[in-house]
């Protein structure tokens, strides 16, 4: 009976014991993680600010503006970027946030217009006074990279059909892609433009609940490659975004009709 009583101590001992190294292991792992998450955060707002502060260098000496007056400098800029970019020769991007449209224009000329279902964009844009938003919209941006998920210029062999057959065979063959579309396009006043294909903005929330889908794979890998510079000791770089989504069929044309410098207007 003593030898029961004694062995049922010491189990209740070991597991008291076990419970105890638990509870430490999560108090240590919940303090290194809060510890990380208040860094990111740090560094982050601290990347933020600096990016600020370099537009904000940038302009030093111009006249301060009104905040009243801010809504006619962005009609300006508007007006005066459109004007420069229908001086070249090629199909150009306008995008209007104000009014919910994306269009291709040439020579002033609409060329194609969709309507912008629901789109984002950094803080940081909506920190600017009238001389750094002149300074960034008020002329045409240019496009420095292309990354997208889909061909932007593909190409097909086609070999001639031999009979009726293969003739109504190959009038029967329909476009196999059926990945999503985004794109991402770098500008010349660093930062990234972010359009995706979607047919119903309630499907594209619904995926990024799930981790999936376009913004939910940009978010994490901005959140990722900010860890990795932190790790390193080393301040975020922090890249001002927007995000468009765009019927699907269309996101997909635009991309292949952009050339590959196109110019790009914005209106916030």
């Amino acid at each position: 009976m003593r030898n029961n009583s004694a062995d049922d101590f010491d189990s209740l001992f070991v597991k008291k014991k076990r419970n105890i190294g638990l509870k430490v292991f999560v108090t240590i792992f919940c303090l290194i993680l809060l510890s990380l998450i208040s860094i990111y955060t740090y560094l982050s707002v601290g990347a933020v600010r600096d990016r600020i502060k370099l537009s904000h260098a940038q302009i030093e000496g111009a006249p301060s503006v009104s905040p009243s007056l801010i809504g006619l400098m962005k009609d300006k800029a508007w007006v005066e970027s459109r004007l420069k970019m229908s001086a070249s020769d090629s199909i150009g991007l306008s995008i209007d946030l104000e009014n919910h449209l994306l269009q291709l224009e040439l020579k002033g000329v609409i060329v194609m217009s969709t309507k912008i279902r629901d789109y984002s964009a950094s803080g940081f844009f909506k920190k600017m006074d009238g001389n750094v938003y002149f300074t960034m919209f008020g002329s045409p941006l240019t496009i420095q990279k292309f990354e997208s998920s889909i061909e932007k210029n593909p190409f097909k062999v086609v070999q001639a059909p031999k009979n009726e057959a293969e003739a109504d065979a190959a009038r029967s063959v329909k476009d196999t892609i059926h990945h999503e579309v985004f794109w991402t396009v770098k500008l010349d006043r660093d930062f990234e433009l972010n359009i995706q294909g979607i047919d119903s903005v309630s499907a594209s929330q619904s995926k990024y609940k799930l981790g999936k889908g376009f913004e939910f794979e940009r978010d994490l890998k901005n959140i990722t490659k900010s860890m990795q510079q932190i790790i390193r000791f080393k301040k975020p770089v922090y890249t001002p975004e927007i995000l468009i989504s765009i019927p699907e069929n269309e996101a997909k044309a635009i991309l292949r009709a952009l050339p590959t410098n196109a110019s790009v207007t914005i209106r916030i």
